[in-house]
């Protein structure tokens, strides 16, 4: 007998063993693919890149043709200038707040459970294919995880007791989100409903707490009210004129298809599995004893919280986009990403070992394959077309992006020897300028620019045109376009044809040879 349970000792210690060797594996595997991304930035990077590089007041002056709150692109700015501007370096920032966000995770989750769940809840975060992507970018995304972790941490926090720090960094996280993200108003606002059905439900010293997480709250949007004179301008100027309002259902699947790591069959069983996982961490309970799973909805209340203000904030943007006829893009489901991976770790944490070792393992698997194939494939095609026009151009030729949307990558990838012209604007597209965006495009002539840029044009040097169609309100205007040039110069050589299925921004590119 003493054998036979030194035996099955062994057996469990091996388990539990190679769990923390698996989990470990995809917390190491997500802090490397964080910065493995050597493709060249695409539109929203190259943007992002323009931005920060701005000074305070340029910035703000900048930011009320883009559309976004400042903090990111200010602290972009920082870490540019001590670390460089270059592709790896500006990437690599988002990189370091995905390492932040798996150390967050853990101190988040073990406010609530074990060593082993928080390790899972961790490795989950870290290998996820929704948390790298956004690892590898130059944009706001992990910035937002990370600060919605904080802020739920710190707001536990508070209400577990009255000390005024836990009290003020709650507050500073939700000023910092309203800074970085405008779905944030959303959610501080469901958080905001949810403290004073909390304070009304309650007394005595709890109802005192509510109370004052309450003002804190409210405090927490001051900084954002200096910054709505900005934000009114940006409602009524920029919006989202490069997509069209979503279905709920869209809503779904797009959020679906972002945790899943984009397009693909890959991406697709992640996304299903991550479902099933979310499934039984909510669905799942332990009876009183603590000695049997059951069917039914999860008894740990810190979950439902969780749960219910991510729902209902994803509820509300989704119908404010909705009514409002702006863009989802899934993304957006950054404000649902933390409660997933918190509900699937419980769900894994429940299972048996052995049935939880084997799903950790499958899971983990699954999420290489999904972000192998995502960090593998180019986000634009102006990488190749860069390598022709470098190869066989010549300083001072004519670049034309048609729509503007290609030329922020162009310009930063083919630097300062070209002259860049951008469509409808005609202006170097060194950023976008969203600002009354689609009226000026369905008011763009293709026959007039063309003559334009012929007009500006020195006849001694080659036209490169890169174009495709497919862009929001522009409907077939490129196509127009290119074929107005024809006109002008004679069919140019096409050396570069679009590819969708590689590229997320796919690009034609066509040269009009100054010797003919």
């Amino acid at each position: 007998m003493y054998g036979y349970d030194l035996l099955v000792t062994e057996k469990l210690d091996l388990q539990q063993s190679m769990f923390w060797v698996v989990a470990m594996m995809g917390i190491l595997f997500g802090a490397i693919f964080n910065f493995l991304p050597m493709t060249p930035l695409w539109l929203d990077e190259a943007q992002s890149a323009s931005l920060a590089g701005e000074g305070i007041s340029s910035l703000f002056d900048a930011l009320r043709h883009d559309g976004h709150p400042p903090l990111y692109y200010f602290l972009l700015g920082i870490w540019a200038d001590l670390f460089g501007d270059s592709d790896f370096a500006l990437r690599a920032f988002s990189g370091f707040l995905s390492c932040l966000v798996i150390l967050m995770t853990w101190f988040t989750f073990r406010m609530h459970m074990g060593k082993r769940e928080s390790l899972v809840a961790a490795s989950l975060i870290a290998a996820s294919p929704f948390s790298i992507r956004y690892a590898t970018e130059v944009r706001m995304y992990s910035l937002l995880i990370f600060l919605l972790l904080c802020t739920y941490l710190n707001f536990y926090r508070a209400t577990q007791n009255s000390k005024s720090k836990s009290k003020f960094l709650y507050a500073l996280g939700l000023a910092c989100l309203l800074l970085t993200h405008y779905w944030s108003l959303f959610f501080v606002l469901v958080v905001v409903i949810s403290l004073l059905t909390k304070a009304k439900r309650s007394s005595g010293e709890e109802n005192k707490n509510y109370k004052s997480l309450i003002a804190w709250s409210v405090g927490a949007c001051i900084p954002f009210i200096f910054w709505l004179p900005v934000f009114f301008e940006q409602l009524e100027h920029t919006g989202t004129p490069w997509s069209k309002a979503p279905r709920p259902t869209v809503v779904l699947a797009l959020t679906l298809e972002a945790f899943g790591g984009g397009k693909g069959s890959e991406a697709l069983l992640v996304a299903v599995a991550l479902s099933l996982l979310v499934a039984l961490g909510i669905f799942t309970r332990i009876n009183e004893a603590g000695s049997e799973l059951k069917v039914g909805l999860n008894e740990l209340s810190w979950l439902k919280q969780i749960c219910l203000i991510s729902t209902c904030t994803m509820l509300l943007g989704g119908t404010v986009s909705l009514l409002t006829d702006t863009a989802f893009q899934g993304r957006y489901g950054v404000f649902f990403f933390p409660f997933t991976v918190f509900a699937s770790a419980v769900g894994l944490s429940r299972l048996p070992p052995k049935a939880s070792l084997l799903l950790l393992t499958v899971f983990l698997l699954l999420c290489s394959v999904s972000v192998a194939r995502e960090l593998s494939r180019d986000r634009t095609q102006l990488g190749e077309i860069a390598d022709v026009v470098i190869s066989e151009g010549k300083k001072g030729d004519t670049v034309v992006f048609c729509p503007d949307q290609l030329a922020p990558a162009g310009n930063r990838i083919l630097g300062k020897k070209y002259e860049f012209f951008a469509y409808p604007s005609l202006e170097g597209g060194e950023r976008i300028d969203w600002y009354d965006y689609k009226e000026r495009n369905l008011n763009s002539s293709p026959p007039l620019l063309a003559q334009e840029l012929l007009a500006r044009h020195d006849g001694g040097q080659n036209i490169w045109l890169v174009w495709i169609d497919g862009f929001e309100s522009f409907d077939k205007q490129c196509s127009s376009f290119r074929s107005e040039l024809n006109k002008q110069l004679g069919a140019g050589e096409t050396l570069v044809n679009a590819d969708g299925d590689e590229y997320y921004n796919p690009a034609n590119l066509v040269r009009y040879d100054s010797n003919k």
